[in-house]
């Protein structure tokens, strides 16, 4: 990450949202165009084995499949139609695209693929343009544990209708503090000055999403957070000129 970086990171979350298929190659190559400093994207495997990027099992019911992803092979994802033409795309392909050009926030969706996607990152010298992300604990201890030196941030799931007390909020800071991550990441509507300052002062960086509008991203470039992840990278662009 860049430290020297006062104003947050803009995260294209699943890659440019608003301009095309949410993790198509097609999004992140909008993503790229539009300079954002991240890409966001979900990491799955398939029955035969592919590593592939798609955000979980929701997107296969919504096309009216009833089987998830690790029971359905490379060649039958690759026939599902994200839109616009565009199919689901292995992770190497991502790497392919994004090397040398934009920076990865990776969250690794399933269990026990944390080597395999490690692996395929250092065979691309990708490690340090890439911040790992996942909801799970021992996910991001296996990546730490692979590589020591890896960025990565613990999803608080705490979700819209249930926003806790800053006594518990306070708890879940302390349990990535103590995890010695450097980054938690939740809700934006869980982040609030308080939050920002608590996990500032133990020098933890705050990633808010999904920010969809100019005021809600005004609002948390103001707080102060670290990396806002956004569905529009052209509204964070143009919130953040008019902060210089």
């Amino acid at each position: 990450m860049n430290e020297n970086k006062s104003q947050p990171l803009i995260i294209g979350h699943r890659g440019a949202y608003d301009k095309a298929p949410e993790n198509s190659l097609k999004g992140f190559k909008k993503a790229i165009e539009l300079e954002a400093d991240y890409i966001e994207f979900d990491v799955h495997k398939s029955q035969d084995g592919a590593l592939v990027v798609i955000h979980g099992n929701d997107i296969l019911r919504r096309m009216r499949y009833n089987k998830s992803i690790d029971e359905m092979t490379l060649s039958e994802l690759k026939k599902l139609d994200l839109g616009e033409g565009e199919t689901i795309p292995e992770l190497w392909e991502v790497l392919k695209l994004a090397k040398g050009k934009i920076n990865l926030l990776c969250e690794i969706k399933a269990k026990g693929i944390s080597y395999e996607v490690i692996s395929l990152l250092r065979d691309e010298d990708m490690l340090n343009s890439t911040i790992f992300q996942s909801f799970y604990v021992d996910v991001l201890l296996e990546v730490k544990k692979l590589e020591p030196e890896s960025d990565l941030a613990l999803i608080i799931p705490i979700t819209e209708e249930y926003l806790p007390e800053w006594g518990k909020k306070k708890e879940l800071i302390e349990t990535v503090i103590k995890l010695n991550f450097p980054i938690i990441e939740t809700r934006f509507k869980n982040v609030d000055e308080v939050f920002v300052n608590y996990s500032h002062k133990h020098n933890l960086k705050v990633f808010v999403y999904p920010l969809n509008t100019k005021k809600i991203i005004d609002r948390y470039v103001t707080l102060g957070v670290d990396g806002i992840i956004v569905n529009s990278i052209s509204k964070a662009k143009k919130v953040l000129e008019q902060e210089d």
